[in-house]
């Protein structure tokens, strides 16, 4: 039987309020606390102007010179100007699915946080890339896998009643196929991409209103490295 907590580590990505948060600034990989048993991510990462590595997964992505990637002092900062930027599962969910999800957001490994336009802005554009380990969970094979997975998730918790999620759809963009997963509500849009390795989900979990900004994570994950030794 597969392990709930894991998949609610995608659901909360999916759920979480899209304003423009994180749990972490700088883009560096930390060890993802599981409650029974510990488990550390790949971590050997970096940041170079707009371009991110990660040569344990063997993969990078550069993002357009119009998007910003944060330093260490951008939350504190932010915070000061009134902005909370911390993931937090929507209100209007049930009480127990809700802090289900804020649970799980506590474990939740964003190695990357990527904005094309500032909190409090009206077109909101957001890219965080997260990792989560598989194991535990050796049935999941691929990203088709993995969604197919998450949808059978969500039955089991409360949603709001404004939230409303796709089948499970895969693209090629470039040499590299990638599954995908829609969501919506009245809080904006997301699109989750997904790709399994080494026993790996890299997920690229895209926040926006304008389709532009989908075009761009595209083309972002057509040009990325996906064969990075």
């Amino acid at each position: 039987m597969m392990k709930f907590f894991g998949y609610v580590f995608a659901i909360a990505l999916i759920l979480a309020i899209p304003t423009f948060a994180q749990t972490r600034s700088r883009p560096k990989a930390t060890a993802a606390k599981k409650p029974a048993k510990p488990v550390k991510q790949p971590n050997n990462d970096a940041v170079v102007g707009r371009t991110y590595t990660n040569t344990s997964l063997g993969f990078g992505v550069t993002f357009p010179n119009t998007w910003l990637i944060p330093g260490d002092d951008f939350e504190a900062e932010m915070k000061k100007a009134g902005y909370d930027l911390s993931l937090k599962a929507p209100t209007n969910m049930g009480s127990a699915s809700r802090s289900r999800i804020d649970q799980a957001l506590k474990n939740v490994t964003i190695v990357l946080t990527a904005y094309r336009s500032m909190p409090g802005s009206a077109d909101k554009a957001i890219v965080r890339i997260s990792i989560e380990d598989l194991r535990p969970n050796p049935q999941i094979k691929d990203a088709i896998d993995y969604f197919d997975a998450m949808r059978v998730q969500f039955r089991s918790l409360t949603l709001p009643a404004d939230f409303e999620y796709s089948e499970t759809k895969a693209e090629q963009l470039g040499k590299w196929q990638f599954a995908y997963l829609d969501s919506s509500s009245k809080a904006g849009k997301k699109r989750l991409y997904a790709t399994v390795r080494k026993g790996y989900a890299i997920l690229f979990s895209l926040s926006y209103t304008k389709d532009e900004d989908l075009e761009t994570l595209r083309q972002v994950l057509k040009d990325g490295d996906f064969a990075l030794r």
